[in-house]
């Protein structure tokens, strides 16, 4: 197994995952992720992005993307496994916080862009109705269409990395002050939210129009799965710094929202003080992801949350760095149906050894 785990089609890569989402396969799906989790440091591209001054769109250059792509393509297939690399505007841009009106630096040191307050945020009248013209708007639609090309039906595409509610919330008013803010004005806080909410749905829509169907599905960025039409990736990593009240009176009706105007959404889930992973069972999402952290609690640590997603009949993606103790825990202790293993390994012979730990195949 030293040149990685077995190679299969994506026809049987497709086939599993319908298996997964349907909860009728019978083993855990297991796939890999090589290569730096920061993406200024996984996309060689990113590396001509200036640094003394907040990014404009003219400064990312699609062309040298392309590159990336094929080679993370490539890199990805010499690995082996369940999951199916998949491309989108380059995920390192926080495209949502910059079409807001905030400055987003990139610090190659850190390895991301981040997001930063914007300098004239006064309430919900600051909120810019969705234009697919806008120069960031735009710029992802370049992005994808150029992709597509590129990829000529040889690995999916999918939206972008998109922050939920709660992160932009964040962004607007600053951490913490947008908890505050929820219990200072909460009726501009749930104005501000109606409106960002309209402008979230609305850029996946757009994404959405320009991402070709594979396979009768699409991507999802970053995690490699294949996902059925219309599937959109969330998150609402800054909800970790509520209460399950401030959340389920603030974010959760949003959160509702998007998951019934979209044909599918996965939410992505860090294990860090509050998840509101009860509430997201309530909700009609396509699958739930739940990430095992480098300094986070362990898969067994996890066991309650995870059985927890399974028997409510939720399929679950686990990600991380998972060490063998946590693979032997989760390929022993969990249930196979509508469970999907992605972890991150250094090389393709490590993808190998570890699909033979696993799986023994």
């Amino acid at each position: 197994m030293a040149d990685g785990a077995p190679k299969f089609s994506m026809d049987d890569r497709v086939a599993r995952f319908q298996q997964f989402y349907a909860r009728r396969n019978a083993r855990p799906l297991l796939g890999f992720f090589t290569g730096s989790e920061y993406p200024l440091h996984l996309y060689p591209a990113s590396r001509s992005l200036p640094t003394d001054r907040p990014l404009q769109p003219d400064d990312i250059e699609v062309a040298p993307y392309l590159t990336d792509c094929e080679n993370l393509f490539a890199a990805h297939e010499a690995c082996g496994g369940d999951f199916l690399w998949s491309g989108c505007a380059f995920w390192g841009v926080p495209w949502l916080e910059a079409a807001l009106g905030g400055p987003i630096p990139a610090d190659h040191t850190t390895g991301s862009i981040h997001a930063e307050k914007p300098a004239r945020f006064t309430g919900p009248q600051d909120i810019p109705t969705f234009d697919p013209n806008d120069p960031w708007m735009a710029k992802t639609v370049e992005f994808l269409d150029a992709m597509a090309a590129a990829s000529g039906g040889r690995w999916p595409l999918a939206t972008t990395r998109m922050r939920g509610i709660s992160d932009l919330l964040a962004a607007l008013f600053g951490q913490p002050d947008f908890i505050f803010a929820m219990m200072e004005k909460p009726d501009e806080v749930h104005a501000v939210a109606e409106r960002l909410t309209e402008f979230w749905i609305a850029y996946s829509r757009l994404q959405l129009e320009h991402i070709p169907s594979f396979h009768g599905g699409i991507g999802s960025f970053y995690y490699n799965m294949w996902a059925p039409a219309g599937t959109v990736w969330h998150q609402e990593d800054a909800a970790a710094l509520l209460s399950p009240e401030l959340y389920d009176q603030f974010i959760r009706p949003y959160d509702e929202r998007i998951v019934a105007a979209l044909d599918g959404c996965i939410m992505h889930q860090h294990p860090t003080r509050f998840v509101p992973t009860d509430f997201y069972l309530e909700m009609n999402f396509t699958a739930l992801e739940l990430h095992v952290d480098q300094s986070g609690p362990r898969a067994e640590d996890l066991y309650a949350t995870h059985i927890k997603i399974l028997e409510r009949g939720m399929p679950l993606l686990i990600w991380g760095h998972l060490s063998d103790a946590d693979l032997d825990w989760i390929f022993s202790r969990l249930p196979a149906p509508g469970l999907a293993v992605m972890t991150t390994v250094s090389e393709p012979a490590e993808a190998g050894r570890v699909w033979q730990r696993c799986l023994g195949e």
